[in-house]
């Protein structure tokens, strides 16, 4: 009975001591502040809409949206994640990103070929703005990668807005850019959404891989074509826990 009563205790005793030692991990793993530096290249665009509802204006958003079409884009961010719980975080930051779209190139025709003039432009139009996103973080999964959702809204604060012009000759190409002086709304407002992927390399630091869509739901103009700006890109995030 005396050596039944023995193994008993030391078996409770290194019960105990394992709950201990797992809870103190739980806990040093948990990190309730994380500071980040993100990048995301983007493929850009816009969506046209008539302001006055005429039918001039129906025609000209047909003939823009045969000559024009997407553009590369990019958005580097700084972020902070306030860990509420294990698996739920929010999340805030300030980035910057590079919106906007581009013709195709257009064909140049002249009554005397001329070879000192260009044959083709394009122009790319760049909308420069500073970002603060806010969005919730989920998380689920045990082991060093999981899989998360985040959901949430972008404050998008329009710099400037620039024109890129190529020129293309037979034997090479010119590049100008110059700030337009339209009349555009300075702020904006985006949904995101994202699902990706997190992966824990230390008690620390995190990588985090996530596919974006940004959609912006304010006008960029008010004149009879306006236009919607949006995104889709994929996100990569590095963090480290205070």
């Amino acid at each position: 009975m005396k050596h039944l009563l023995l193994l008993l205790l030391t078996l409770t005793s290194f019960h105990s001591f394992g709950q201990d030692k797992t809870k103190a991990t739980l806990s040093a793993d948990f990190k309730k502040v994380q500071i980040g530096i993100s990048v995301s290249p983007d493929v850009c665009f816009r969506t046209l809409k008539s302001n006055d509802g005429s039918s001039a204006t129906d025609v000209l958003i047909d003939q823009r949206n045969d000559m024009e079409t997407i553009k590369p884009g990019y958005t580097p961010g700084l972020n902070v994640c306030f860990n509420i719980k294990k698996f739920v975080g929010l999340e805030t930051g300030i980035q910057y990103s590079n919106q906007g779209y581009q013709t195709k190139k257009q064909d140049l025709v002249y009554l005397q070929p001329d070879p000192i003039l260009p044959s083709q432009l394009k122009y790319v139009y760049n909308y420069h703005c500073i970002g603060i996103p806010v969005k919730v973080n989920f998380t689920k999964g045990e082991k060093k990668v999981r899989f998360f959702t985040s959901v949430g809204l972008t404050t998008n604060i329009l710099i400037k807005e620039t024109q890129t012009t190529f020129s293309y000759f037979s034997d090479h190409t010119d590049k100008k850019t110059s700030q337009t002086s339209f009349d555009y709304n300075k702020v904006n407002i985006s949904p995101t959404l994202s699902v990706g992927i997190d992966y824990k390399i230390n008690d620390r630091m995190n990588l985090r891989v996530e596919p974006t869509f940004r959609y912006g739901v304010l006008k960029i103009i008010d004149t009879p074509v306006t236009g919607y700006l949006y995104s889709a890109g994929l996100n990569f995030s590095y963090y480290f826990g205070l």
